[in-house]
């Protein structure tokens, strides 16, 4: 008798999975039915706070330059993946999401790249952001991070976009640990403005702050490097001033080594 029960109990779930199977299709088939028409169109820019690469007009006219005007169209004929495939050449976005609502709205969510640093080169400026992706500067919209100038070790052409070609020993990834490592910190994020790469590779920050330059030599070392320059500013700045020096040195180990500005020097 158990044993009956059990199989009559089976049985109907059974015929209940399979029943609910085909309402949910049923119910997929008649949203994605040829007589449905897009209604809406909403953009969301989700990290529009830090960055304005792109409007919301400007997607809107992405979208629609490549199927047509989106709105009043049968949603059977618009193909969410190809926008997407579409809005993420874009270089200046990192993602984007497309979907459209049993209601008929078109969905389509962006986030864009978030820059690390500025590369000024000889063809031009650039970005780069967290994923070493480099893209070029656009001219609706500045972000304002640290520059990096100088030799830089790679070429980049005027229209580059993607990773770095030709880096050996992954430099790009190096000095993005040091504009990581600057954006993490609000203090060093609002002092430091620009990285200057000298011929031989060492590495030069120029401060908000302050007419002094500050030798920083290698990538390596970057937090021990930076708590020897707070230890200049916490004891010798307050003592000396900010002109006494014209540089702080902080390539040697358990050393700074600041020299003494001549046009200052009695």
């Amino acid at each position: 008798m158990f044993k009956k029960i059990l199989i009559y109990a089976a049985v109907a779930l059974i015929f209940g999975a399979m029943g609910a199977y085909f309402f949910f299709a049923q119910k997929l088939y008649s949203s994605n039915t040829p007589g449905r028409l897009c209604k809406e169109v909403k953009i969301s820019l989700l990290d529009s706070a830090q960055n304005r690469f792109v409007t919301e007009q400007e997607v809107l006219e992405i979208v629609d330059g490549f199927t047509g005007k989106s709105v009043g169209k049968p949603v059977s004929d618009i193909n969410t993946h190809l926008i997407e495939k579409l809005l993420n050449q874009r270089s200046a976005i990192k993602e984007s999401q497309v979907s459209i609502t049993e209601a008929g709205r078109l969905l389509i969510e962006i986030t864009q790249r978030k820059p690390v640093l500025r590369i000024q080169s000889s063809n031009g400026g650039f970005y780069v952001d967290e994923t070493q992706y480099i893209f070029p500067l656009v001219p609706s919209f500045t972000s304002y991070v640290p520059i990096v100038s100088g030799h830089i070790p790679f070429t980049l052409n005027a229209d580059h976009r993607g990773m770095a070609l030709e880096d050996d020993g992954n430099w790009m990834g190096k000095i993005l640990e040091l504009g990581n490592y600057l954006s993490s910190d609000p203090f060093w994020n609002s002092q430091i403005e620009q990285i200057y790469v000298d011929a031989q590779g060492d590495i030069i920050l120029s401060p908000r702050v302050g007419n002094h330059k500050i030798i920083f030599g290698d990538l390596k070392d970057i937090e021990t490097k930076f708590n020897k320059l707070y230890t200049f500013y916490k004891n010798i700045v307050p003592a000396q001033g900010w002109d006494k020096y014209s540089s702080v040195n902080l390539k040697y180990k358990d050393q700074i080594i600041c020299k003494i500005n001549k046009k200052k020097k009695k």
